[in-house]
This record gives structure tokens, C-alpha cells and sequence, in this order.
């Protein structure tokens, strides 16, 4: 049975609304997953009952965490007394902030950037807002739109967001709302606005965080390229789910992989193998899944399409770069644009024993280490990245048949 880590989305919003509800947990309750770590021990510092403690020498660190960069940066602001530096790594600091940041300050923030050109780090002096009618991009990030939605409660008016352009990834923005309703918060949600009521978060009677559907589609790579009998405990079938990430078992089932739903949880087989190409599809609500869906297409041969991921350049790292240049590696040459990928079955001459680059991006390990199961070996460089969504991925990995032996920085997957 493959043990997969609580769902990264979902904590992230959990933790959020403790904090505001009053009972954020002072021990770690996501041990599987650096983000969520990171997360609840940034939150922990600003919950403190204790003195405001000046962080202009020793700030809170996010490290990679773009979840937690965000949400503790609206938290923050919309808590009155908070005087803290926010900060993490160098790519972290460089990532577009600009649409949450101008925002808040627009509701009356203090918010000074640190870095070159309104980059991070971030000083951040929380006040009460007023809240209010406010506008913001609908393409932009959706943690931009859910960060601003998780604390408005707390804003004197509440918050109505227009959107200006149309909704990216719709089904996270979907995922705080129905989160929010289970803790007493009142949400409206259309295409071009959200409204989120003044209000205080009650503490459902029982609230359980789902396995993650974006680890599990991993698995679902796995399965696809031939690993049978693929049980993964716990993972909520997507009638049910809060995930957006759960059409993970929709994408798959295009390249014929079966998903047999429980109590337990969900088992996966392959159950058509020839497949010669797909039509296009849009990752637009589910970008997560790209590398996996890529990954098992190359595998298999499979020509496919990817639309609507412009977005994925980003993210930890420039996914698209990164996806073009291992798949060469492996001997596959991948055409891009602006919001495409595209491979119609061009090949290289692969690399004997290929070095996967990570560019401390976990998705990226994770997803090329699981095309050992094609080509028999691969080496994944900076295997400790994995860490930042799925602590014991590796372990995991090997219950699909594969064996994982670390070698100094690099982790040696082989069929």
C-alpha cells in the first residue's frame, strides 16, 4: 500500500484557518511535507501570545516554500501588531509577488520590499484592514486570490475581488471557498468575483485533510508505464474530493489506466497499452500534472499537446525549460511555445546513464525518477527536493518496483 502525504493545498488553508479560529496546533501535524512544516511554523511565530519580536536580523524563513510565502505574507498583514521579515531562498525572493503585494497594500498594508525591484524580502507590519471592493487579475497566481481569501474574514468589511481577466486554475479558488464554508465562513464565488463575508472561523466538529492527489499522480505516471496493482491508502475518489488535482484519474484513464475506488483508498492498472497519440489538452486548472502526463506520453510513445501552461514557467523552477531539456537526455525532443508543449515523436540519441538536473524543484525528481520504469535506469541529482511536498517519496517510489539507492547527491533509480 503506497502512503502518500495530506494534501499540500488543503493544509496550507487548514493551518490558515486555525490560526484565525484560535486552535493552530503548537506540535507539527503534517510530517510528510516540508511546505506544510514551514508553513505552520511561520504561523506559530505570528500566533505567538508573547511580545512582538523584532525580525530584521532574524527573520522567518520560508526556504522554498511558495505556499508559505504567500499565505503568511496576507496573514501578516491582516494581523494587527505582526512586525516581522518574511524571507527564503534566493529563486523564492525573485518570484512574482507584485499582484498580492500591491493589493494589500492597497487595503492599507504596511509592506516594505527588501530586495531589488520590489522583491523580497519582505517587511511586513500588520494592521487591521478595512477591506472592501477590490480588483486583481484572474490569471494571475491562485494562491494570490486564495491568500486574499483566507483572511478577509478578519477585514472590518469583508472583501468582494473582481476579476479582471478570466479565472486560472479555478479549482483552488474552489477549494478555499468550500474549505472556508466548513468553517462557518460565507463565500460567494462567481466567474468574475468573490465575495467573502466579515466573520469568524469555527472549528468543524471533524475535519480530516485528503491524501494529495498532485503526489498520487505520480503513481499514476507509474501505473501507466506498467507498475500493476498500484494501491494508494486513503486517496478520496474525485466525486468527493476538494482537490482540483483529482482529474488526475480523468487524464490518466486517456492513457488507459483504470482507477478502482474504496474505503481504503484507490488501486490502479493499466488497462489499454496501445495508444499511438492524443488530442490536445488543457492544463489550465491543473498544471501540477504536466510533467507526469508528459513523462508517461514519452514512455509510451504517446504523441501528445499540452495547452494553456505558459503559467509553469513560474513555478519552483521554469518547468517548461527544465521539462525540454532532461527529456533530451532521455532522447526525446520536445517543441514549445509560449502556452504549449508539444512532442510528435522526434527523437535523439539518448545519454547512457543520464543525470537528471532538479533545479530544486521536487515535481521535476519526481517525475522524471518514475521514467525509470522505461528506461531501466536514470539518475535524479538533488533527490532531498522531493522533501519539500513528499518526505518519503523515495521509499514509496520503491513499492512500484523500482529501486532507489542513494549515492552522495544523487539518487540511482533503477527497473
Amino acid at each position: 500500500m503506497i502512503q502518500l502525504p495530506p494534501s499540500k493545498s488543503i493544509g496550507a488553508r487548514y493551518l490558515v484557518a486555525t490560526y484565525f479560529s484560535g486552535t493552530l496546533p503548537a506540535d507539527p501535524i503534517f510530517q510528510d511535507n516540508d511546505d506544510l512544516i514551514l508553513l505552520q511554523q511561520a504561523l506559530l511565530e505570528i500566533f505567538s501570545d508573547e511580545e512582538p519580536i523584532d525580525y530584521g536580523d532574524s527573520p522567518i524563513d520560508v526556504g522554498a516554500s511558495g505556499t508559505a510565502l504567500r499565505f503568511v505574507t496576507a496573514v501578516c498583514a491582516s494581523s494587527p501588531g505582526a512586525d516581522y521579515v518574511i524571507t527564503g531562498t534566493p529563486r523564492l525572493m525573485q518570484r512574482p509577488m507584485a499582484p498580492l503585494i500591491d493589493l494589500l497594500r492597497e487595503a492599507g498594508a504596511g509592506i516594505q520590499a527588501l530586495g531589488d525591484n520590489d522583491s523580497g524580502p519582505y517587511r511586513i507590519t500588520g494592521n487591521s484592514l478595512p477591506g472592501g471592493d477590490f480588483s486583481i487579475r484572474g490569471d494571475v497566481s491562485s494562491q494570490f486570490i486564495s491568500a486574499l481569501m483566507l483572511v478577509a474574514p478578519y477585514w472590518e468589511k469583508g472583501l468582494r475581488l473582481n476579476f479582471s481577466t478570466p479565472l486560472v486554475s479555478r479549482p483552488y479558488i474552489e477549494m478555499t471557498s468550500r474549505l472556508m464554508e466548513k468553517f462557518g465562513v460565507e463565500v460567494k464565488l462567481t466567474d468574475t468575483f468573490v465575495e467573502v463575508a466579515h466573520a469568524r472561523y469555527k472549528v468543524p466538529e471533524s475535519f480530516e485533510v485528503e491524501a494529495d492527489w498532485s503526489a498520487a499522480s505520480f503513481f499514476y505516471e507509474a501505473a501507466s508505464l506498467g507498475a500493476e496493482n498500484l494501491e494508494l491508502e486513503h486517496l478520496t475518489d474525485p466525486d468527493n474530493s476538494l482537490q482540483g488535482d483529482s482529474i488526475t484519474a480523468e487524464l490518466f484513464a486517456k492513457l488507459g489506466v483504470e482507477s478502482t475506488f474504496s474505503k481504503t483508498g484507490a488501486t490502479l492498472n493499466l488497462q489499454t497499452a496501445d495508444i499511438s497519440s492524443l488530442p490536445a489538452v488543457s492544463f489550465r486548472n491543473c498544471p501540477d500534472l504536466v510533467l507526469p502526463f508528459a513523462l508517461a506520453c514519452l514512455c509510451r510513445g504517446i504523441k501528445f499537446r499540452c495547452e494553456d501552461v505558459a503559467h509553469l514557467r513560474l513555478k519552483e523552477s521554469d518547468r517548461i525549460a527544465a521539462l525540454l531539456t532532461e527529456a533530451r537526455k532521455l532522447g526525446y525532443d520536445i517543441k514549445a511555445d509560449e502556452d504549449s508543449i508539444e512532442w510528435q515523436g522526434d527523437t535523439l540519441p539518448a545519454e547512457e546513464n543520464p543525470v537528471v538536473e532538479t533545479y530544486d524543484d521536487h515535481r521535476v525528481a519526481m517525475a522524471f525518477a518514475v521514467a525509470a520504469l522505461k528506461t531501466g535506469e536514470i539518475r535524479i541529482r538533488n533527490p532531498r527536493v522531493v522533501e519539500k511536498s513528499f518526505i518519503d517519496f523515495w521509499n514509496q517510489l520503491a513499492k512500484t518496483g523500482l529501486s532507489c539507492r542513494p549515492e552522495n547527491d544523487i539518487m540511482i533509480v533503477t527497473r
